[in-house]
């Protein structure tokens, strides 16, 4: 069963208020967000953010990153694997904006005639340019981890994806302990769930136009046959496409897709990681 294909289901969503506390760093290679435990706490793991279409710089993703680093004690890592060519923040807060921000009638419209502009950006980034760039990136601190002395922290390697990011999440399992994937686009299935050999975490909801319920079973089924592996598919009643990150934290509703599914993610690594 092939992927659904994007819609503006990719574009929607609010930005989060917030300060985000964690540092830009180069690591192998690419300007990366580092969010560290607090305190000088030891480190329990480390988990790699591959973020959607709106990049590293995000905020939403930035404050989901010291979020982990402090309920986990995670060193959290989330590089640009996009070059510098993200979506544009200003696409967002038109489906779910925070209050006192609705936009107008024509900012709607305008945002309408971007979709074509995230189709090319879908092409531009399509696998044969990014697998390379994540693999890399995956292997590279996977041998760092290995040749860094125990006294350090725990040396064991978790994956978060979101949307674009959630299928790459899944395809770095030889890389990683355990993965944790929220609404991903384009997944093949079931196909690249049939390959995943670490414990897995997915986090849907069962109003989402890119990864449909009738696909969401498809992957239920397959992890069920999978005797040994620990796995989960959570659920979100009501939640969209990109709820998990860019849900509007001013609706309640969407407050708790964000909150649970935030836990979801910490609770797992604490599970896998540490």
């Amino acid at each position: 069963m092939g992927p659904e294909l994007p819609s503006s289901c990719c574009m929607r969503g609010s930005i989060h208020p917030g300060d985000p506390t964690g540092t830009e760093q180069t690591i192998h290679g690419l300007p990366t967000y580092v969010a560290e435990p607090e305190n000088g706490a030891q480190i329990k793991g480390t988990i790699v953010i591959i973020p959607d279409v709106f990049g590293w710089d995000f905020i939403n993703l930035r404050l989901l990153a010291d979020s982990y680093a402090k309920r986990g004690n995670f060193r959290v890592l989330m590089p640009d694997v996009h070059f510098g060519d993200s979506l544009a923040k200003v696409n967002l807060d038109v489906a779910f904006p925070l209050k006192g921000s609705e936009p107008s009638w024509y900012i709607r419209l305008w945002n309408l005639l971007l979709f074509p502009k995230l189709l090319m950006w879908f092409w531009y980034h399509r696998e044969i340019v990014s697998l390379p760039i994540l693999t890399n990136f995956f292997k590279s601190l996977r041998e760092e981890l290995a040749s860094t002395p125990t006294s350090s922290g725990n040396h064991k390697l978790g994956v978060i994806g979101f949307c674009w990011g959630g299928r790459y999440a899944i395809l770095m399992d030889q890389y990683v302990d355990a993965i944790y994937s929220a609404h991903p686009s384009l997944l093949k299935i079931p196909d690249e769930v049939e390959a995943v050999t670490k414990p897995i975490s997915f986090a849907v909801g069962d109003k989402d136009a890119i990864l449909p319920m009738k696909k969401v079973e498809i992957i239920k089924g397959v992890l069920k046959k999978k005797e040994g592996l620990d796995s989960e598919v959570v659920v979100y009643e009501d939640m969209e496409h990109s709820f998990a990150v860019r849900g509007n934290p001013a609706i309640e509703a969407a407050k708790k897709g964000l909150e649970g599914s935030e836990t979801q993610a910490v609770e797992w690594f604490i599970k896998h990681l540490t």
